[in-house]
Parts: C-alpha cells; sequence; structure tokens
C-alpha cells in the first residue's frame, strides 16, 4: 500500500535529481518516475491478478488480427478503421500500461480516441465512398481522406451547417480556395471533378452531428438493432466525462486525493477503466468485421476464445457477426 511516508519518498527522490549535478538529469527523472509506476503497477497486480490478465490479453488480440494478404493489407492501409487497426497495437500497449500504472484519467482519454475514430470510421468513411466510387469507380486513398478531415475541420470553423442544412455555397468557396493553392499542377478538367467530388462530400449533413447523434447513423450502416444505441452513447458520454475538467475529475480526487498528484492504485478507477475499456474494443471490433469481410474470422476465433476461456462477451460484435454470419 501506497502510504504518505512513501508518497513522501518519492516525490523526494523525483525532485532530487536537480541536485546531482554529477548524474544525467534525465537519467535520474527516468529512474525516480518509473519507480513510482512499477510501485503501483505491482500493487495492482497483486489486487487484481485475472483482471491484469485481461489487459494483457488486449494487446495480444492484436496480432491475431493483422493479415498477411498483401491486397487486403493495401485496402487496410486506405482506411480509417484500417489506419486505427494499425495503430491498435501502440494504443492497446499504452491503454494497459496507464491503467496498470494508475493513468486511469489519460487511459480513459485514449479509449475516447479509439471510440472516436471507430464512429468516424463508419459514417465519415461511408459519406466518403459513395461519392468517390460514384465518381471515380475505386475506393479512395488514405491521402484523399487526410485532405477531406482538413477541409471538414475548415468548414465546421467557418460554420457551413445552418440550422438543419449545410450552406454549399459556402463549402464551394473552401474547397475552391484550397484546390486553387494546392492543386495548381492538375490540368483544370481534374480540378473540376475534385472541386464537384468534394463539395458532394463536405455537403453531407452527416458529418456536421455530434458523435452522440451519429453513433445512431453509425448502428444504420452496421444494421444493427438500435437497442445498442442507449448503451453506446452512454459509454461515450462516461468517455467524455474525463476529456474535459468535470464533476467525474473532481469526484475521483476527492474519493482519492493521491490521485491528484501522483499515480496511485484506486479500486474503482481501475474498475471503471476496464470496464470502457472492453466496451470500446467491442464498438472497434465490431466496426473492423463490417469493414473487413476478410477479417470476420479473425475476429470471430477472438470473441469466441473470450467467452470460452474468460467468460467475456463482446456482445455488440457478437450480434454483427451473428447477422452476418
Amino acid at each position: 500500500m501506497l502510504t504518505v511516508e512513501k508518497l513522501n519518498n518519492l516525490i523526494h527522490r523525483i525532485y532530487t535529481w536537480f541536485h546531482r549535478r554529477w548524474h544525467s538529469p534525465i537519467r535520474e527523472y527516468y529512474k525516480a518516475y518509473n519507480s513510482v509506476l512499477r510501485s503501483v503497477g505491482e500493487e495492482t497486480y497483486r489486487e487484481f491478478p485475472d483482471e491484469t490478465r485481461i489487459l494483457i490479453e488486449f494487446i495480444d488480440n492484436c496480432t491475431d488480427l493483422i493479415s498477411s494478404d498483401k491486397k487486403l493489407t493495401s485496402q487496410i492501409i486506405n482506411s480509417l478503421s484500417g489506419i486505427l487497426l494499425f495503430h491498435l497495437l501502440k494504443l492497446t500497449n499504452w491503454i494497459t500500461y496507464e491503467i496498470l500504472s494508475g493513468k486511469y484519467f489519460e487511459a480513459i482519454r485514449n479509449l475516447r480516441f479509439l471510440f472516436e475514430g471507430s464512429i468516424y470510421a463508419v459514417v465519415i468513411e461511408d459519406a466518403i465512398e459513395r461519392v468517390v466510387y460514384e465518381s471515380q469507380g475505386a475506393l479512395s486513398t488514405i491521402g484523399l481522406k487526410a485532405e477531406i478531415f482538413k477541409l471538414w475541420d475548415v468548414c465546421r470553423q467557418k460554420k457551413v451547417k445552418e440550422k438543419r442544412n449545410v450552406n454549399v455555397d459556402k463549402v464551394k468557396k473552401i474547397v475552391g480556395t484550397y484546390i486553387n493553392e494546392h492543386a495548381t499542377n492538375l490540368p483544370e478538367i481534374k480540378r473540376k471533378e475534385y472541386l464537384k467530388m468534394y463539395v458532394e462530400i463536405l455537403s453531407d449533413k452527416r458529418l456536421y452531428l455530434p458523435v452522440s447523434i451519429m453513433i445512431d447513423e453509425a448502428l444504420k450502416l452496421l444494421k444493427l438493432d438500435k437497442n445498442f444505441a442507449k448503451r453506446l452513447k452512454n459509454l461515450w458520454r462516461e468517455l467524455s466525462k474525463y476529456q474535459h475538467f468535470s464533476y467525474a475529475f473532481l469526484e475521483a480526487i476527492l474519493n482519492n486525493p493521491a490521485l491528484l498528484s501522483l499515480e496511485v492504485k484506486d479500486r474503482d478507477m481501475f474498475r471503471k477503466a476496464l470496464k470502457l475499456y472492453f466496451e470500446t474494443l467491442d464498438l472497434y471490433y465490431t466496426v473492423l468485421a463490417w469493414r473487413f469481410p476478410q477479417l470476420r474470422e479473425n475476429v470471430r476465433s477472438i470473441i469466441e476464445w473470450w467467452e470460452q476461456y474468460l467468460g467475456r462477451t463482446f456482445s455488440l460484435t457478437k450480434a454483427f457477426l451473428k447477422a452476418n454470419s
């Protein structure tokens, strides 16, 4: 247990490196700070050995999702859910490390990133690909998607969404300015083609919905029961509570003041972070199975293993796979 005396000693160790000129400051800093994180991790493991196994298993699952098919890899790298897949190994490593080390607020913020990316990977990618495929007869590259995201950000800043509709003239002006500045080497016919395509994408009202409402659109595209909407919206609200300076943050530190200054084990925050982790991955696995039918068996194997050996059910993913078997 991290007592007040231990806490004071650790704080002292962190700051003494400023006065040790004969040692490397950065080495001393890492040494002292890492000892804090290791101490919390060891306490966490002692109290929650089974849950620690679950946290490690999330990392292990990432390698089971990757395919060696080069053609599929090319499709994956050019999709939003695919980009998340390649980022998932790093992300799950970091979130697991954060939860084990008592960095609960940071872990939940990273989970929010994964949740938001999963919803965007359904709704926004659908908005892009519908238009691109009709125009070019092929799906778009990640470079095109990156440009759309950049322009989407400008459109939101310029408030192109007015009441219930998108102001298409505003969108046209924004896209036109961008193409004139960045596509000077393109033939005029291509510039007009891109202008039309980008304006159509960025005029899609779904792009300007808040994530809490975009969840409904995602469930329609996933063809899942709208009863899942309440659960996903509650999950989004929980994840968002720790994104801002909110009562949830204040309540947590009132219950355990040590959370304010250093990483410490906290039973309630540990359980909350683990629950949110599981539910967020349930959404992401569903999105991945929807976007890449070739990976559905990989996803199915993972969730069946969890159910058989750990008694845990990815209910959203299971419902999707059952409906699409």
